[in-house]
């Protein structure tokens, strides 16, 4: 799948009107869906009403500098945080936000510049959503492996089985059944822990 096809959920934090102009005019189309705030703190009330998938923050703001804004957002999942910070100010807040996972971009930028940014925080946001899928179904497979165990030790205690036995009896009770052999255990679970 292309990042055309993708939706992102954006939010523009910049106490200047021309910068929240500048990123709307490189983000044409329906593929970004933007909010925009003046403050990091209309910002922080957004970020608890909605996921973004994309937070940018042009430094400074009126109430914080806005570093701190970026490392808050960067650690709800899936968020990409980008900070666009002064030269005077660059390797200080590089040195602290890089290693939060926030990029930093250096201010005075250029259109071709903060579009290469953007790209990168797409392809970024892409590699976030493969890896939350993985542990998706990592999550999902250790599951389906405890309530199997969790079967098996019943029919152990209860029927006397093997373990290999009891094994056995779940797969065989799923292909019986048709069923996956988390149902077939949640069955057997069930049967035992009325």
């Amino acid at each position: 799948m292309s990042y055309a096809e993708r939706h992102y959920r954006m939010l523009l934090v910049s106490t200047g009107e021309r910068f929240i102009q500048e990123i709307n005019n490189l983000l044409q189309g329906d593929q970004f869906q933007k909010d925009n705030s003046r403050n990091a703190s209309d910002a922080r009330c957004k970020l608890l009403e909605n996921p973004y998938d994309i937070v940018i923050v042009n430094a400074p703001l009126t109430d914080e500098f806005g570093s701190r804004l970026c490392m808050d957002a960067s650690r709800n999942n899936g968020t990409i945080a980008v900070i666009f910070a002064a030269n005077d100010t660059f390797e200080e807040i590089y040195a602290k936000e890089s290693v939060q996972g926030v990029f930093v971009v250096r201010k005075p930028t250029s259109r071709s510049l903060i579009s290469q940014a953007l790209s990168l925080t797409v392809c970024a946001r892409e590699r976030l959503r493969i890896l939350e899928n993985k542990a998706v179904k990592a999550e999902s497979k250790l599951d389906d492996f405890r309530i199997v165990n969790k079967a098996k030790w019943l029919l152990i205690e209860h029927e006397d089985m093997s373990e290999a036995d009891a094994h056995r009896y779940v797969e065989k009770s799923a292909m019986d059944a048709g069923i996956t052999k988390r149902l077939a255990a949640q069955i057997i679970i069930d049967t035992y822990l009325k």
